[in-house]
């Protein structure tokens, strides 16, 4: 029998968070065409949002709002961390030997007991998280109006290595190097916060992504994703098909990143690696269906759920395998997952749901409308005919 606490409300968080993560990738990958194999960069963005500079706004305006509290926080700070010296409680916020004890002791109880304050510093996170989104996603589309796929794919890669892996991580003064930050989270159940903001952006990317794919602009995707030349010779603006779905992808991605940060309050930059955070996103829409919407959420649930339970028959299946049961909880699953690609790719390369073509205006409904035009048109010329 499965003990089904093992699906909790942080699994729930994870599920919604991957759901919205497959959706935006198949936005540019499945239906535009863009080999974004640097996903993790744009998730890491909205972690980066809650951390590394949600918590510096949030000291900033402790400090503001309270100074003599600030005031306090930085010196209990200081004698807790021997030898450190901060010019304010912003510079010890961000400083990885003060910043739980200036986030946990101080800082979270200043935010979720002021409305007011809650609200304006989550709007203002969720502004940052959108704002980094775009500007990577324009620098993400600069690359892809002038590289081929392959090329493109390798490029996107890279930079996502070199942003997360060495920049961010290896830079304490961004979002704490390979120690990371607290993040600051938002009412008094920051979890409860997550699932309902996970759930409720995975519905409005879901419902945002359906209408875009059965629109001109849809269509429109579709058309440079198959053939760059033939759309541009329609009158196709590749540029800017491009840099609106890599941007929409973009933002849906950090989003996501936000609210996941939410539910896991601590976490470092190699925590949004390219393994979990690019290449198992890939595995689902390759499961349930590129460019198919549905097909991404079905494809990224089924996913989860078979490595779920993977993860906790990790020892019978050790047992009976003759295998350490760490081996089967750390190394066959990414066995399995390459093997499952594998496999969809020859068996069933459409994935569950296969694409299907958008939906358009009834031909019946579009021709009564013409020949109604063209009759209105015709007794106008010709009343005395009718």
């Amino acid at each position: 029998m499965v003990n089904w606490w093992i699906f909790s409300d942080s699994f729930l968080i994870t599920v919604l968070a991957y759901i919205v993560v497959s959706i935006s990738l198949n936005l540019e990958a499945g239906f535009t065409g863009v080999p974004n194999f640097g996903k993790h960069l744009f998730v890491f963005l909205g972690a980066f949002a809650a951390q590394g500079i949600g918590v510096r706004i949030a000291a900033w305006l402790y400090q503001a709002l309270s100074p003599e509290a600030a005031r306090q926080a930085l010196a209990e700070a200081g004698r807790l961390v021997p030898g450190a010296h901060w010019a304010s409680i912003v510079e010890a916020a961000a400083d990885t030997g003060a910043n739980r004890i200036i986030v946990n002791n101080y800082l979270r109880p200043f935010v979720t007991e002021n409305l007011v304050v809650e609200v304006a510093l989550l709007a203002i996170v969720l502004g940052v998280t959108i704002l980094l989104a775009m500007v990577f996603g324009l620098l993400a589309s600069y690359a892809a109006l002038r590289l081929r796929e392959e090329y493109l794919a390798i490029l996107l890669l890279s930079f996502s290595e070199l942003m997360v892996m060495v920049i961010f991580y290896q830079t304490e003064s961004l979002n704490g190097g390979n120690k990371g930050l607290w993040a600051i989270t938002f009412t008094k159940n920051p979890i409860r916060f997550a699932l309902a903001g996970s759930a409720v952006l995975a519905a409005l990317a879901f419902l945002y992504a359906e209408r875009l794919a059965n629109s001109p602009m849809g269509r429109a995707m579709r058309a440079v994703r198959d053939d760059e030349i033939a759309a541009s010779v329609f009158g196709r603006d590749i540029a800017s098909i491009r840099l609106k779905a890599i941007i929409a992808a973009s933002v849906l991605a950090a989003l996501a990143g936000f609210f996941y940060t939410q539910n896991n309050a601590s976490a470092t930059a190699i925590t949004f690696n390219r393994v979990v955070w690019t290449f198992l996103p890939w595995a689902m829409i390759i499961l349930g269906g590129m460019a198919n919407n549905m097909g991404a959420v079905v494809g990224t649930i089924v996913f989860l759920i078979g490595k779920r339970l993977f993860e906790y028959y990790q020892e019978p299946i050790g047992e009976l395998l003759h295998i350490q049961a760490e081996l089967v909880g750390s190394m066959l699953p990414n066995i399995l997952i390459g093997v499952l690609i594998l496999v969809i790719l020859y068996v069933r390369p459409q994935g569950i749901i296969p694409e299907h073509i958008s939906k358009t205006v009834e031909f019946n409904k579009l021709a009564g409308e013409v020949l109604g035009e063209e009759s209105a048109e015709k007794d106008a010329k010709h009343p005395q005919e009718t």
